[in-house]
């Protein structure tokens, strides 16, 4: 009797150990439940107050809330150079008065016209950084989110650890532009605003842990940041790459032919990044590939390629993201659409 029970209980206990082994391995990097809090301001509104009477005490309030913010704002975004104060009044009244600058801020406040509106977009922000703080605790995470009227430079930066948004770049069909080509207009959509912010996040966070000399490199890493960025964000598929649902479908129907073309094309140890720049950037198609395809099929391809090496390799991301050998990531990856 004695034997039966010790054979019983062995069993048990080797049950056990597997399913705690195969729970553990399940589980490595499951997400945990991280509260974090974000700040945020509407410079933009902030800027549009200032008019010649009320000037120096405006400037005061905008220095108070964010220390050094206006001058990096003025000679970053703006490309506003002046050497005193005295200028420096001068071009910033002027510049707000004018109507192309008029026109883009009218038409951020009718899109964005209550608190309400961009609130639910900082919800999104704040659980996506929760789960990114969650997968990588010991990362840094934006303290504000400061939006602005970026007049068309960047859509996306950052500013002593703030999250800096141009929301004239998520206008959509109100963006007052006439010159933009439509591949950029279908881009400047609040829909890819959460990616945006997710992509250069993170992109910021690992870039210096990363070697990146060839098509292959760029491959790999771009591959790695949507990879995360799937674990973090609420919306996913098209717009993770941004990317319209057609122009996912063409890359899930052609993923075969995409990869053979990208091997004919000779492209994974090239170093000319001009040569292949339309793999990763917005772009009407993606050249070397049909006219059909979308920019930045490079980001697409790298996910696949990732998406696979995680599923045959027991790593975790931690060690993905600390792996810098592309080359060791492709193969084994075992990858073959």
């Amino acid at each position: 009797m004695l034997q039966i029970y010790t054979f019983a209980l062995m069993k048990i206990t080797k049950t056990l150990l597997i399913f705690l082994i195969l729970f553990s391995c399940n589980n490595q990097d499951k997400v945990k439940q991280v509260d974090v809090e974000i700040d945020s301001q509407r410079f933009d509104l902030e800027l549009f107050t200032l008019d010649s009477i009320n000037y120096d005490s405006k400037i005061l309030e905008i220095e108070n809330n964010n220390k050094g913010f206006l001058d990096y704002y003025l000679k970053n975004h703006i490309g506003m150079i002046y050497d005193n104060d005295s200028i420096k009044k001068s071009y910033l009244l002027t510049f707000i008065s004018h109507p192309d600058v008029v026109s883009f801020q009218s038409n951020i406040q009718n899109k964005f016209d209550s608190i309400v509106n961009l609130k639910n977009y900082e919800k999104k922000i704040k659980s996506s950084f929760e789960k990114y703080l969650s997968l990588f605790p010991d990362s840094i995470i934006p303290k504000k989110i400061i939006y602005i009227n970026s007049f068309n430079s960047y859509a996306i930066d950052s500013y002593n650890h703030n999250l800096v948004i141009g929301l004239d770049f998520y206008l959509g069909i109100l963006h007052p532009a006439s010159n933009i080509w439509d591949y950029l207009r279908f881009r400047y959509n609040e829909r890819y605003m959460i990616s945006d912010i997710m992509e250069y996040w993170i992109t910021s966070s690992f870039i210096h842990n990363s070697l990146i000399v060839n098509f292959q490199d760029e491959l790999i890493f771009k591959g790695k940041i949507m990879y995360l960025m799937n674990q973090v964000l609420e919306e996913k598929d098209h717009i993770l790459f941004r990317y319209s649902e057609k122009d996912l479908e063409w890359c899930k129907n052609n993923e075969s032919n995409i990869w053979n073309e990208i091997i004919n094309l000779d492209l994974m140890y090239n170093k000319d990044y001009n040569s292949y720049a339309t793999f990763f950037t917005d772009s009407p198609f993606t050249k070397g590939m049909p006219q059909e395809s979308p920019g930045r099929l490079g980001y697409w391809v790298g996910y696949k390629i990732i998406d696979s090496y995680m599923q045959n390799n027991n790593v975790t991301l931690h060690e993905l993201m600390q792996n810098t050998n592309s080359q060791n990531i492709l193969l084994q990856s075992k990858y073959k659409p």
